[in-house]
């Protein structure tokens, strides 16, 4: 009986089909794009709301002051979009409240500062907004 399938042999004898190189390729590349980092300046930057990880996406940004950034909850769930010091009793730099399905929640302007932030209804959910003063901003 002979197969159907043409296998690649590597160095040191591993055989691999092409299904199983593209399945491999479809794993490994998503390692690359977890946490990715966006550089924003002055204009307003877009962060999706998911039911999955990472949840915020993009998760992690680096933006320069005066960049607006809105948050969209394509879900049918509802979320929140709240800063860390509004849980501690610290300065509460921004809270959506209740965001329900394809709401959307924007802030203006924040001042430099980190300004990691969660859901009230999914703690697991959590994002962070790097704000930044001057030119020098790029990814880390």
């Amino acid at each position: 009986m002979s197969s159907d399938f043409q296998y690649t042999e590597l160095q040191g004898g591993t055989k691999f089909s092409f299904i199983q190189g593209v399945i491999f390729l479809l794993l490994t590349s998503s390692l690359f794009v977890i946490n990715p980092v966006v550089l924003a300046g002055p204009s307003t930057l877009r962060i999706i709301v998911s039911t999955f990880s990472p949840y915020y996406s993009p998760q992690l940004v680096q933006m320069k002051v005066g960049t607006a950034v809105s948050w969209e909850n394509p879900t049918s769930d509802l979320h929140s979009i709240t800063h860390d010091g509004c849980k501690s009793g610290e300065f509460c730099a921004f809270d959506s409240g209740p965001l329900g399905p394809n709401g959307t929640f924007t802030v203006q302007q924040l001042a430099p500062g980190s300004y990691p932030y969660y859901c009230i209804f999914h703690p697991v959910m959590q994002g962070t907004l790097l704000v930044i003063e001057t030119e020098t901003a790029s990814e880390t």
